[in-house]
């Protein structure tokens, strides 16, 4: 399972206050998976750079699904 790409859904909240930030990325069979939010606070936050994080956990997380959906076959 591959991520493809990653985008910013929405952003909810002011720069200088509490920010909720959610993403989705699309896998290699063109399925969406929503993942957020990320609260942040702080207005240095690089949204865009934190699509390669977003990216990981997303693949992770399909990763260890796929796994406990194959042990479930024994």
């Amino acid at each position: 399972m591959s991520i493809v790409t990653v985008e910013v859904e929405s952003i909810h909240g002011a720069v200088n206050e509490q920010r909720l930030i959610f993403y989705r990325a699309q896998d290699h069979l063109g399925v969406w998976h929503s993942y957020g939010p990320v609260v942040t606070v702080d207005p240095d936050f690089d949204i865009e750079a934190h699509k390669a994080v977003v990216s990981v956990s997303i693949q992770r997380f399909l990763e260890e699904q796929e796994f406990d959906i194959s042990l479930e076959a024994f």
